[in-house]
């Protein structure tokens, strides 16, 4: 089983994203979060194939499976949550090696300032 934990952003609802390879051609993805548009997603990861002819995952944004879940329950358009089960699908599957991603918000203004 390969896990990690996203840091979700402002809404605060943060989110444990766990895979398992059920065989040479499957996987299934479990999310754990407050926030039920993330966890509506279950249902469709269950039992995904990552790989072979008619693979599921690693397509183009529009048909993978994981971003057509996403686009079925979740509304925020941002929620990194369909990248990071992706990721964690990738390690699973021995396609990547574990490293830690993140965004980092540098020289930000909050929304109530003007530029000078």
């Amino acid at each position: 089983m390969s896990r990690a934990r996203v840091s979700c952003g402002i809404c605060g609802y943060d989110a444990v994203v766990e895979a398992t390879k059920l065989d040479g051609k499957h996987v299934r993805v479990e999310i754990t979060s407050a926030c039920k548009m993330i966890t509506a997603m279950n249902e469709d990861l269950a039992c995904l194939q990552w790989k072979g002819k008619g693979h599921e995952v690693f397509n183009a944004m529009p048909q993978s499976a994981v971003y057509q879940s996403a686009g079925k329950h979740i509304r925020h358009c941002a929620c990194i949550v369909p990248a990071a089960v992706l990721k964690v699908i990738e390690v699973e599957t021995g396609i990547a090696l574990p490293k830690d991603a993140g965004i980092v918000f540098e020289d930000t203004q909050t929304s109530g300032e003007k530029d000078s």
